[in-house]
């Protein structure tokens, strides 16, 4: 006991040891979150000094995998020993929460090591997102990582990964540094980091944190040229325009130089296919750190493109000049720094970053929208694959279960939750949403009062809140725009099943259940003597139903009418002989069933006629009434009045103790064999 208890402790102040170091570094280096995805611990990387943490609260999908134990040590950092990687769903998007806020200037770096974490050998291709917008192809089977220089429009920066096909999407690390000045900073777009040269280093591959307060990564590069370097410092005071930059004096050391001053400093490539249409942008970093004599300077102009960007430079002994080009593009880059020769110096480079210019096409949706959607989403902890990134935007990846309207923002027109286990009151977030159109939060377990505030939303055309738990009366806003027809509104199942104030009460199960049963066998001498008299007039009936046209009594609907009145078909409550039955509302607040033919079944059209024809011949108050009819060009349905509350078989099935008949639901509106929707012994 005494051993089990010291090691408690012992385990106990080695977290929290860790806890503290972990602050103590997230305060030395504020503006930096750095993800180590697939890990199941927060750490400090010992190569760098960098304190990680684990990818829980930035995602919710995907899977921890280690990489493959054949490869693993053949890469020192911790952070790419895991990986989390996501078999399903489209899009997964982390999502970043800098304090620093929006419109701020960012470094995101995506780090990828494939290393046959999945045991298959085979590298997957898939995209990278920047919130809405395309940002780089992934399809490296050696560590690599994608940086952009970003600014964003909102609070929250959403780093997606996206299936393309190619196999499945994985993710080694994902970090976040924040710049302290306005540097990186385009007017529209962002900055894809191609190359970053520490030119002239030797000591060592690279260079980043701590050594760059920034966190940049700084390869060495060596040209075929001569290399110089100092041990003086380097002035690194506000007192020069490359202050802001903080390039490290390390850096800014080393240089290279032509052979003599008549020789320029020169650089051509040819951009790859994905990047031949790119403008590029280059940063120069120059310090002379060579003693000239006496009154000379070393000058020289820069030229990108043949003069599409030159700029001349003079320096000053160990101050540095930092140039930033002018966005040049073409199948061939081509950069010269050539000696203007007033000094008979060569000329010189200590460091230059080269960027691509990204496009950001795509325009998110509302940010009021989308505050309002994840606040539903949090409150009623929906898991869905596809509720992750921006709900509207890109278009192919809209959330299941939203329409939007695409204008400039995007907004959210239509919601539809229909049957998602959502539990509680009607979250106030909804009425947030002020363009929804259409909102269907049937046969869920919503309980509580209707929220006045849906009132508000004036676009709202139709509201389904059937199947609920709902108590209490109708709000006098939203009981207002049913009376004015300017909201369609159900509440079907629901302890509100009408707008009166107060509403009539409804009689008990007990009391009506006595002379449903005594009235059976009336109901059935009235149904097979109708049947007669069908069968007896069948030769004249069967000229009648070889027409399209039903000549019936009741009012003609247009099939566009009744793809409103059921929601453009959402809810399904059965199937007939000849077709599927839809759920509807008609604009006076009537509660249809919409029985449409199928155009593929000839046997259905021939049951559609003689359910038709039975109804027009025998009314009876067990008989649901037929309200109306379409016959659409090739769209033909009948409308009924409908009931919520099964059929006779179902309550007697009840009433015997044996429950529902299998396979019945007890909302959802049933047939009997001759396809008519009976009424006798359902409770109002």
């Amino acid at each position: 006991m005494e051993r089990s208890t010291t090691a408690f402790s012992f385990s106990l102040l080695a977290s929290l040891a860790l806890g503290f170091v972990l602050v103590v570094r997230a305060q030395q280096n504020p503006g930096f979150i750095s993800i180590d995805c697939g890990a199941t611990n927060a750490y400090i990387e010992e190569e760098n000094n960098i304190a990680y943490e684990t990818d829980e609260g930035f995602i919710d999908s995907g899977n921890n995998m280690q990489v493959s134990t054949e490869v693993i040590y053949e890469n020192n950092l911790q952070s790419s020993k895991n990986v989390r990687s996501f078999p399903n769903g489209k899009r997964n998007c982390y999502t970043l929460r800098p304090d620093q806020g929006k419109n701020k200037t960012y470094l995101i770096r995506a780090i990828f090591w494939y290393a046959n974490y999945d045991g298959k050998n085979q590298t997957p291709q898939f995209d990278l997102y920047i919130d809405v917008n395309y940002w780089a192809t992934v399809s490296y089977s050696t560590y690599c990582y994608k940086e952009i220089m970003y600014v964003p429009q909102a609070y929250d920066i959403q780093v997606c990964l996206v299936n393309t096909g190619n196999g499945v999407p994985f993710i080694s690390a994902l970090e976040l540094r924040t710049f302290d000045d306005d540097i990186y900073r385009l007017r529209s777009g962002f900055l894809q980091t191609q190359e970053r040269y520490d030119i002239g280093l030797s000591s060592k591959s690279f260079i980043r944190y701590p050594i760059d307060v920034y966190d940049r990564i700084w390869a060495a590069q060596n040209y075929d040229w001569s290399t110089v370097n100092t041990t003086a410092a380097i002035d690194l005071s506000d007192g020069n325009d490359a202050y802001k930059y903080k390039i490290p004096g390390e850096i800014l050391r080393t240089a290279q130089t032509s052979m003599n001053a008549s020789i320029p400093l020169y650089l051509q490539w040819t951009p790859s296919i994905s990047l031949s249409t790119k403008k590029w942008i280059v940063y120069f970093y120059f310090v002379e750190i060579e003693r000239l004599t006496s009154g000379l300077q070393r000058e020289f102009t820069i030229s990108i493109n043949d003069h599409r960007f030159t700029k001349t430079v003079s320096l000053e002994y160990l101050k540095p000049v930092a140039v930033v080009s002018s966005p040049v593009g073409g199948s061939f880059i081509t950069f010269s720094i050539e000696s203007t020769n007033k000094s008979g110096n060569p000329p010189i480079l200590n460091a230059v970053e080269f960027y691509t210019v990204g496009d950001l096409p795509n325009v998110p949706t509302a940010q009021d929208d989308v505050k309002a959607i994840n606040g539903i989403k949090a409150t009623y902890l929906i898991k869905r694959e596809s509720w992750q990134g921006d709900p509207c935007v890109p278009s192919n990846y809209t959330w299941d279960g939203l329409n939007c309207s695409y204008g400039n923002p995007p907004r959210i027109i239509s919601l539809k939750l229909s049957s998602s286990n959502l539990t509680g009151d009607i979250v106030s977030s909804l009425s947030h949403l002020s363009r929804l159109e259409y909102l269907d939060l049937s046969n869920n377990q919503l309980s509580g009062a209707i929220p006045e505030t849906l009132a508000d939303l004036p676009h709202l055309r139709f509201l389904n809140l059937s199947g609920n738990n709902l108590t209490g009366s109708v709000p006098e806003a939203l009981k207002k725009r049913v009376m004015e027809k300017t909201l369609n509104m159900s509440l079907t199942g629901t302890a509100i099943p009408c707008l009166a104030d107060p509403c009539p009460q409804k009689k008990k199960k007990h009391d009506i259940l006595i002379p449903v049963v005594a009235s059976v066998s009336g109901f059935l001498v009235i149904l097979f003597g109708a049947l007669a008299v069908v069968w007896l007039s069948k030769r004249k009936q069967i000229a009648e139903s070889n027409k399209r046209t039903l000549r019936l009594k009741n009012r003609p609907f247009k099939y566009g009418e009744v793809s409103r009145v059921t929601g453009n078909f959402g809810r399904v409550i059965g199937e007939g002989g000849f077709g599927k039955v839809y759920h509807g509302t008609l604009d006076n607040g009537t509660v249809v069933a919409v029985k449409m033919l199928s155009e593929s079944s000839k046997q259905g059209y021939k049951e559609f006629q003689a359910e038709a024809q039975l109804l027009m011949i025998v009314h009876h108050g067990n008989l649901v009434s037929l309200l109306g009819y379409c016959d659409d060009s090739k769209h033909m349905a009948l409308i009924y009045e409908y009931m919520a509350n099964g059929n006779l078989r179902q309550h007697l099935s009840d009433a015997t103790n044996r429950g529902p008949a299998k396979g019945l639901d007890m909302e959802q509106e049933t047939t009997n064999s001759c396809g008519c929707s009976t009424r006798f012994g359902l409770f109002a």
